[in-house]
This record gives structure tokens, C-alpha cells and sequence, in this order.
């Protein structure tokens, strides 16, 4: 940015104090939390990983009172490998929330973003493309355009388990319009 003498100014670097990750336990986003608590590490930030349960069953005519107990088995099922997916990939000296949420994800991964104040998404991609991304949709796509925080959309690390590579990743946010007098 140039400042009205001409020269090169640098923007000011914000650091997140939180950061959301949400996570569906593929090798892609256990990588984006792997970053995201490497940057919790350097910066002192803390985390909130997420876990969306896909609430997909109600056409299957299950009635309310058992709907409510398959979402508590869900949820004792999903924490129990939130907690064990976020030991393996998460160091022990970064504070982690864990969270459990039954929904549609982008939905509630945004919703977890509005409540917790989060500073950043950190957020994984399957890589789809095509058609394949026409009809399965895409979570990731949806978070990065009504997400109230800026969004860092990982791709899947598709290099050898051998190789060290940097992070290759793609940052969206939202610019508010400013208002003319």
C-alpha cells in the first residue's frame, strides 16, 4: 500500500487470538490442523476444533424420541475421536476447545464461528472439482463466502509422506462497503 509521500507502506500483521478448525477426520484436515496448531504455537493463539455430525437420517422416518438418542450416541461417539484425532495432531502446550455440533457442517461450522468470536477459519478442502463438486457441493466454498471471519481454505497435501512441503492454501475474506456521506 502506498502512503500519500509515495512509498511503500507494510499493513499492520494481525494475529489471530482464535482459531477454528473444523474437521472431518480425512488426512486433509488433519494437515489443516496440523498448521493450525502450528501457528497457534508461534502466535499464542488458541484453538476451537469442530466436528459437524451430518444430521442426514431424518428421511428415514425415525421418530423423535429415537432421533434424540441416536444425536446423544452420535455425539459420545464423535468426541471420543475428536479427542483422540485432535491428541494425535495437535501439540499438548496449545489450548484446544473441542466441540461437538449436529447439523448441515457449513452451516454450523459458521455458526460455531459467530459464537466463539473467532479470529480466522483454517478450514480443509476435499480437492473436488467438476462434477464431482457440482453435485456433492462443496462445505468449504460455502464457509468462505458467509463466514464472518477471514477463512484460510487449505488443498489437500497430495505430496509423498517422504517429502516436506509447504502449505499450499488459499485465503478468502470479506471486505465491508464502505458508506459514502
Amino acid at each position: 500500500m502506498k502512503t500519500k509521500s509515495g512509498k511503500l507502506s507494510r499493513l499492520p500483521r494481525v494475529r489471530p487470538r482464535r482459531i477454528l478448525v473444523p474437521v472431518d477426520f480425512s488426512d486433509s484436515s488433519a494437515h489443516a490442523l496440523r498448521y493450525a496448531g502450528e501457528k497457534a504455537t508461534k502466535s499464542g493463539c488458541s484453538l476451537i476444533v469442530v466436528y459437524v455430525v451430518p444430521a442426514d437420517y431424518g428421511w428415514s422416518g425415525i421418530g423423535r424420541d429415537e432421533s434424540s438418542d441416536l444425536d446423544r450416541s452420535l455425539q459420545r461417539q464423535a468426541a471420543d475421536r475428536l479427542r483422540a484425532f485432535a491428541d494425535e495432531h495437535v501439540a499438548h502446550n496449545v489450548a484446544a476447545d473441542l466441540e461437538i455440533r449436529i447439523g448441515r457442517p457449513a452451516e454450523e461450522i459458521i455458526a460455531a464461528a459467530q459464537e466463539s468470536k473467532c479470529d480466522l477459519i483454517i478450514l480443509s478442502t476435499r480437492g473436488l472439482t467438476g462434477l464431482d463438486r457440482y453435485l456433492i457441493g462443496s462445505v468449504a466454498n460455502r464457509v468462505a463466502q458467509l463466514a464472518p471471519c477471514p477463512v484460510l481454505l487449505m488443498r489437500p497435501d497430495k505430496s509423498s509422506p517422504g517429502k516436506k512441503r509447504g502449505a499450499a492454501f488459499v485465503i478468502r475474506f470479506k471486505r465491508e462497503a464502505k458508506q459514502s456521506h
